[in-house]
């Protein structure tokens, strides 16, 4: 109760404002809220509902990765992973959809312009690559397209990513049998192969093989969010080819340029414009010498565009996902109070693309391991905001990935 009484005064006292990056607030005590329960986050005032109860039977449940829509697009249904099986959760009454066999899905994904399905590559098991739709309502499920027979598995890890947000271009990479691997746009309206790149062919050309790693894989591939470029994310920094964040014609796959040098998390995005696109990262290398959030204009030149500051603080940022309206991205900072809380530490937070925040709530998690990182996401519309938590209750404790539940913000009903 005094750790709530001094939280309240600190408040009170430096005029918080939701939008104020400087005032640091430390957590108020707040009891573990119940599944189903809504509950006020009691610093910032927004309403919270826990939605899963895995960690209580020893397990974990999360959402849908932060660089993907975890909602389906009229915000009926909820994308989770719960030990390790993906289930649907209705919004309504928080059941979930039965007698749906998930366990054939690879990188499965909302269709933003088809509210009750799911999009989704096989299961690997045989060597016939097929893109699938699944209706969550009918429980169908249809085949949309074959690749060709050179096409064999779907390298699931570097084709995780978002679909253009009319949902009509995919990309990802596949193997192939002669040990190739083959980078993909895929247009699912004319259900027919865009840019295809052949990565022993990037090798072999415009790219120079690591001398220590030799051919280094994407770290993730996606269209961007306008569906004309081919984005991948290389795991090596720099500005020579297949480095940092390149982009390429979503046709033809030639090389258009590069918007990024660094490799580590951000999202892709759109302007309030509605037509310039971005990715967000966190910058390493603002004047101030904090961290800072910032974007970068698509598609990037020969060596990378200039970056845009945002938001400069302390060393707290994790994950940003930018699935909600254009504009506007979220934030999950992470949490290492045992040097004293900063402000925004644990939080989650709007950035706007005009430097503007807003502030929604401590998310209580420890991020001890994988799954008990909060990696929150927003609803497109903008309304629902998801996360994930063990809340302070040492979530690694039996289990080095967390064990954790998934918890809803609903920023309409504050």
């Amino acid at each position: 109760m005094k750790l709530l009484l001094c939280a309240v005064m600190l408040v009170a006292s430096l005029n918080f404002q939701f939008d104020d990056s400087t005032a640091v607030i430390v957590p108020p005590d707040m009891a573990r809220p119940s599944v189903g329960e809504r509950v006020t986050d009691p610093a910032f005032g927004t309403t919270l509902t826990r939605l899963t109860d895995a960690s209580e039977s020893g397990g974990f449940a999360t959402h849908i990765y932060s660089q993907l829509q975890a909602f389906s697009a009229d915000n009926a249904y909820l994308l989770l992973i719960e030990m390790d099986v993906y289930t649907i959760l209705r919004m309504d009454d928080l059941s979930r959809v039965e007698g749906l066999d998930t366990s054939p899905w690879n990188t499965p994904r909302w269709h933003p312009a088809q509210p009750r399905v799911i999009v989704h590559f096989d299961s690997n098991e045989d060597t016939t690559l097929r893109l699938q739709f699944t209706d969550v309502d009918s429980l169908t499920t249809e085949t949309i397209f074959t690749f060709p027979a050179n096409y064999e598995r779907i390298r699931s890890n570097q084709s995780f990513d978002e679909l253009s947000a009319d949902g009509r271009w995919l990309a990802g990479m596949g193997s192939t049998a002669d040990g190739d691997n083959l980078i993909f746009a895929l247009n699912l309206e004319e259900r027919a192969l865009g840019a295809q790149l052949s990565l022993n062919d990037l090798y072999s050309g415009a790219c120079q093989p690591d001398p220590e790693w030799g051919m280094v894989e994407p770290d993730w591939i996606g269209v961007s969010p306008l569906g004309d470029y081919l984005v991948i994310q290389w795991a090596g920094d720099g500005v020579e080819r297949c480095h940092g964040l390149e982009l390429f014609d979503i046709q033809t796959g030639a090389f258009v340029g590069r918007a990024y040098d660094g490799h580590q998390h951000g999202d892709l995005g759109v302007l309030p414009d509605g037509l310039t696109q971005f990715f967000m990262t966190y910058e390493l290398y603002h004047p101030s010498g904090m961290l800072s959030t910032g974007l970068r204009l698509l598609p990037g030149t020969e060596t990378a565009s200039e970056p845009q500051y945002l938001q400069a603080m302390d060393w707290n940022g994790e994950h940003i996902s930018c699935r909600g309206p254009d504009g506007v991205c979220l934030l999950t900072m992470t949490a290492r109070p045992d040097d004293g809380w900063s402000a925004l530490e644990g939080e989650l937070i709007l950035q706007f693309t005009d430097g503007t925040i807003r502030r929604l709530a401590h998310h209580r998690s420890s991020s001890c391991g994988y799954w008990v990182q909060p990696r929150a996401s927003q609803s497109r519309d903008g309304r629902y905001v998801v996360f994930a938590s063990d809340w302070g209750m040492n979530g690694c404790a039996d289990n080095d990935l967390g064990r954790g539940d998934v918890y809803l913000l609903d920023l309409e009903s504050e």
